[in-house]
């Protein structure tokens, strides 16, 4: 498949959130508009101001998100996708009956067309969950591993790497598994690269062998004088430290926890097939004995559901706070949440701000030019639209509403992921391929 022509934005996945129920307005397919209809031209001054707040938001940038994952890596993470889900089977090899992905993804498109999510997510079966996540995910997963790579690395800079504990990732509407297995491929990158390391001094044989002492081995012995040897010096075992450990929870409205299972087992299984240089598994599993540094759970959950108690989900456990970092993801989630309720999406990130952490990141990222519609009433009786960027309505509640608990660290309204085409090999049905990304990424931290 080629990239998109010009600046048109590519077929990308609708979001798995949409599974709620819209109101009437928004069931009624959009009219056709009058070709022949004069444009309304945007003025200099528009385009002018426009201009400068991108450039604002490029001069107030306080870290840097252009890392990337190799080609070899962006491979295995392929590979991944398609052992998990396309066969019948669950035990990762590639064998038994494969899934119908042409038809799967072809009636998921019609349940969107007709605005049925519940048919297309809510209700739906494993298989046609499996579909999408072979369809959309995969690709996401490859434009997001780089943005994870940089915020990941960013908490280990600041605490480096010997000081950094355990990194807990919450994503909302994470349910279809696209930031799991690009945390993974992000994670599994920077061990590589000697970032994170992947075992600790103390820990295990190493530890054990460093505080037996070759010298002076016959303790109390008589020397040939008749006089006590020396005993040898008493050499203090170094203080175990934890091996840093990544923790996932994704959480969707819909019912994802087979898909999840799926990856989270191709995630750390060597069956999986994988390039020379980047062996399978993509996140070594543990050693006997010892705990996983690695871990995934799902948690069914519609966050817009008022009055309800969201602090098991943000909160730390008493045991990790002291060390653990959070980072909330809303990955082409947000604008669902506030299309479908803006009120109800206002207050949820006021409450999450509210549980979460000094420290915490927030990252989103959504489709580029995201506008939500706010229905106002008039003292006449009359209902009044007005549209509002998704931009706007973020930083609006984050650092206005929320004065003084968020800094914006990082702001792009346009950036583009471009796969390799030629080099990265995905087949896994026809309608599943491979395409470019085109979003909007904002980064925000706790203060």
């Amino acid at each position: 498949m080629g990239r998109p022509k010009g600046n048109k934005a590519p077929d990308l996945a609708p979001s798995k959130s949409s599974s709620r129920k819209q109101n009437k307005d928004s069931n009624k397919k959009p009219e056709k508009k009058n070709p022949s209809a004069p444009r309304r031209k945007e003025q200099p001054q528009q385009k002018q101001s426009r201009s400068q707040a991108a450039e604002q938001d490029q001069d107030s940038n306080q870290i840097d998100i252009s890392a990337t994952i190799p080609l070899n890596m962006q491979q295995l993470l392929l590979n991944v996708f398609k052992s998990a889900l396309l066969f019948d089977n669950s035990d990762i090899e590639e064998t038994g009956s494969e899934l119908d992905t042409k038809t799967l993804i072809q009636t998921i498109k019609s349940h969107l067309y007709n605005r049925d999510f519940d048919s297309a997510f809510a209700d739906a079966d494993e298989q046609l969950l499996r579909a999408y996540a072979l369809r959309w995910s995969a690709t996401r997963a490859l434009g997001y591993a780089g943005l994870f790579k940089s915020i990941l690395k960013v908490l280990v800079d600041e605490d480096g790497a010997s000081g950094m504990g355990s990194t807990r990732v919450i994503g909302i509407g994470g349910g279809a598994g696209a930031e799991i297995v690009a945390l993974a491929a992000a994670w599994r990158d920077l061990r590589d690269e000697g970032v994170i390391p992947a075992s600790r001094s103390g820990d295990g044989l190493e530890g054990a062998l460093e505080g037996v002492s070759l010298e002076d081995k016959e303790d109390n012995a008589k020397d040939g004088q008749g006089n006590e040897g020396k005993k040898p010096e008493q050499k203090e075992s170094p203080t175990p430290t934890p091996t840093p450990s990544l923790s996932i929870s994704a959480v969707d409205i819909a019912d994802w926890s087979a898909v999840v299972k799926r990856l989270s087992s191709a995630i750390q299984s060597p069956s999986v097939p994988s390039p020379t240089s980047h062996p399978a598994p993509l996140v070594p599993q543990p050693e006997e004995n010892s705990q996983s540094t690695f871990n995934v759970d799902f948690k069914r959950l519609d966050v817009l559901t008022p009055n309800q108690d969201l602090t098991s989900l943000f909160q730390p456990s008493q045991t990790q706070a002291h060390k653990e970092k959070t980072i909330v993801s809303l990955m082409f989630t947000l604008n669902e949440l506030f299309t479908t309720s803006m009120a109800r999406a206002t207050s949820f990130l006021l409450c999450t701000t509210d549980l979460l952490s000094i420290g915490t990141i927030l990252l989103v990222v959504d489709s580029p030019g995201s506008y939500s519609t706010l229905k106002l009433k008039k003292e006449s009786g009359e209902t009044q639209e007005r549209q509002y960027p998704m931009k706007f309505l973020l930083d609006h509640t984050l650092l206005s509403v929320a004065k003084g608990k968020w800094e914006k660290v990082h702001g792009q309204e346009s950036r583009w992921w471009r796969r390799d085409a030629s080099n990265l090999e995905y087949e896994v049905g026809e309608g599943a391929g491979l395409e470019d990304m085109r979003f909007q990424v904002h980064v925000y931290r706790r203060v």
